[in-house]
């Protein structure tokens, strides 16, 4: 089993998590609901984006601290029991989070009391040397206790004269009794919503609003979403709103389940051929793209095949069989074969697996979700799906078209592809296509702009002034390879010459703006510089006169010291004596200190460029400037003074008269 580091997951004796709590290494799971984040508009074949719960959603993930996203899907005919598995699926999630997290907490305690254990015979302290075995004895144990696994005799399918196996350890997770999260008797916000019946349940597309967060080989942080989806291939809605459900739900999803019931039709497979020939005429155009879906896993429910007495293996075998019988070339009739082909080329893997009937009572409209009535088969072969559905390659990042989806860009991605997906079904190539472009010419230009950011900060530190001239060379140099590189970059999509010219020229404008800004915030420093130097006799004398007539500089010191306080005061309406004045004041001292460092930096380097006539002509255009505004200030006086003059006047004469 992929689980067996991960004690507990199979076993309802094992149900306890020792060091953990019960959901304890998943994002916080509190206030979380399903999110509606897609509706099928009626009599038309667009769709609604629903913002605000996908910016709920994107937002979500953003706090979780994950890096890529991925999303479990379950999609297919209405009332074949999707929600009902989804929940089953966020328990079996919970349970590994809470398992990851204990494996964890023993994997750290044990290192802690080995440094204890080094430290204490390093300094040849015999008390603290058995107290460091002794914990690594009981950690031991404690990991030794929670692997137990209680023996049942060999499980065959249909033994009723058996013994009983207790459901699995993470299907009783949360309430042991019912599968409660998402029946009508229920939290309704605490899972997908299902009911028993005919009657439908799920419309649109949902996602949880919360992921669960698991690291990946590479030691990637991965938030994992579950998605629910409406009912497709059904009556009520056309074969392109049907398309529109799927679509989006394959090409978002990195682990798709096809929910069939009883049997892999080929009616089926031909509803899904439908949707990802389209997908190929994108990948077709698109270099390097690799398969645009993930894995696709055909859930067959209610799988009635299984014979008495088979084993684990057997089961496993009977659906291999079924799975080829309908997917592999040389077994399907001729008119099937690339159909099948271009299904094997959509995905990146497709396996099959089939669940019997979980029980009569399970689809009585009075079922509310009571964990007992579940028939024991249906928990054991569940349970051997999970394990292998969530196996060694779990989880990977969505890659829709070959690129994977990183949490930054999740909700980008989502409304783009929707936005294809408004235009009917003959168009959907063209519109999955330029989807596509948009969002990697998105992805590539802030990744560009990134660069361009670090470099020019590497460059040019904010707390640094450097050479003018240098500076002015070296974001030239960079603004040019970012904008010849993003222009490789744009070649292989074969844009418009006026798409390329437009995106090529936004790129460049956006990058030349902001190495524009740094520049000239780089040459006023030194331009201030200059001045400085010019002034720096005056300043000097000053300096040495406060330092002669200390209690001068004190008296200067102390009021502009109580000045600062004073504004702070003002400003956060407290007393002089409050600790957040004192913050304010650290504050002021601490941008001054980097000013003035500045400032060193930039006389440093206006020294090593100094030029007498460049000083003379700076310090000319200066007083000048200064002139022109004095001359101003005093007109606007002058003219103020003669309007207050005349209307004195007029009042006298007024006055007079009367």
């Amino acid at each position: 089993s992929s689980h067996q580091w991960l004690p507990g997951l199979g076993s309802a004796a094992s149900a306890r998590t020792p060091l953990c709590g019960r959901r304890l290494g998943c994002a916080a799971m509190a206030d979380t609901a399903p999110l509606k984040i897609l509706q099928l508009k009626e009599g038309s074949n667009e769709v609604d984006i629903l913002k605000d719960n996908l910016a709920t959603v994107s937002k979500g993930l953003r706090d979780s601290g994950a890096h890529y996203v991925s999303i479990v899907a379950v999609m297919g005919a209405y009332r074949t029991g999707k929600s009902f598995l989804l929940d089953l699926l966020m328990r079996f999630m919970r349970k590994k989070c809470a398992l990851m997290a204990a494996a964890l907490k023993h994997k750290e305690a044990r290192r802690r009391a080995e440094a204890d254990l080094e430290t204490a015979e390093r300094m040849e302290n015999a008390e603290k040397m058995t107290a460091a075995k002794a914990a690594i004895v009981a950690i031991d144990q404690e990991i030794s206790e929670a692997a137990v696994m209680p023996e049942y005799p060999t499980w065959h399918f249909g033994d009723g004269d058996a013994p009983k196996q207790p459901p699995p350890a993470w299907m009783l997770e949360g309430d042991a009794d019912r599968i409660s999260e998402g029946s009508k008797k229920g939290d309704g916000q605490a899972g997908f919503a299902w009911r028993p019946g005919k009657d439908k349940c799920t419309q649109g597309i949902w996602l949880w609003s919360t992921p669960f967060v698991f690291t990946d080989k590479a030691g990637r942080k991965i938030g994992v979403l579950l998605m629910d989806t409406q009912g497709a291939w059904d009556d009520t809605m056309t074969k392109a709103q049907s398309a529109t459900i799927f679509g989006l739900t394959a090409l978002l999803s990195s682990k798709l389940i096809y929910n069939i019931q009883n049997r892999i039709e080929e009616v089926q497979l031909e509803n899904m051929d439908y949707i990802t020939t389209f997908a190929q005429t994108v990948c077709a155009e698109l270099p390097g793209s690799g398969s645009p879906y993930g894995h696709l896993e055909l859930l067959i429910r209610d799988w009635a095949n299984y014979e008495d007495g088979f084993t684990e293996e057997q089961c496993l075998e009977q659906m291999k069989d079924h799975e080829n019988d309908h997917l592999n070339p040389a077994k399907v009739p001729p008119d099937a074969v690339e159909r099948v082909e271009r299904l094997a080329i959509s995905f990146k893997s497709i396996n099959s697996f089939g669940l019997p009937h979980p029980g009569l009572k399970v689809t009585k409209p009075a079922y509310d979700g009571e964990i007992a009535q579940i028939d024991p088969d249906f928990s054991h072969l569940l349970n051997i799906f999970v394990d292998k559905f969530f196996g060694e390659d779990f989880p990977s990042p969505c890659a829709p078209l070959g690129m994977e989806i990183t949490v930054n860009s999740f909700q980008q991605v989502v409304m783009n592809f929707a936005e294809a997906f408004r235009e009917n079904a003959a168009d959907m190539a063209i519109g999955l296509r330029e989807a596509f472009v948009k969002v990697e010419m998105m992805t590539c230009r802030e990744d560009l702009l990134r660069r361009f950011k670090d470099q020019l900060l590497r460059l040019a530190p904010d707390t640094s002034v450097v050479d003018p001239v240098y500076l002015k060379k070296e974001v030239a140099k960079l603004t040019a390879s970012l904008k010849e590189e993003f222009e490789m970059k744009l070649r292989p999509w074969r844009l418009k010459d006026s798409e390329e010219f437009s995106a090529t020229s936004e790129f460049a404008a956006t990058i030349s703006e902001q190495g524009n800004v740094r520049v000239m915030q780089n040459e006023q420093q030194v331009e201030g510089a200059t001045m400085k130097i010019v002034a720096s006799p005056v300043v000097g004398c000053g300096a040495y006169f406060l330092l002669v007539h200390q209690w001068i500089f004190m008296i200067a010191a102390a009021g502009g010291a109580y000045c600062h306080a004073k504004k702070w005061s003002t400003r956060n309406e407290v007393e002089l004596y409050d600790v957040s004045v004192v913050q304010g004041m650290g504050e002021d001292v601490k941008k001054f200190s980097i000013q003035r460092w500045k400032d060193l930096q930039a006389m440093q380097v206006a020294v090593n460029r100094f030029n007498p006539n460049e000083a003379m002509d700076a310090l000319t255009k200066a007083s000048q400037q200064a002139g022109v505004m004095a001359a101003a200030a005093a007109s606007s006086a002058g003219v103020n003074f003669q309007t207050q003059s005349n209307g004195a006047a007029a009042s006298s004469n007024g006055v007079h008269k009367a």
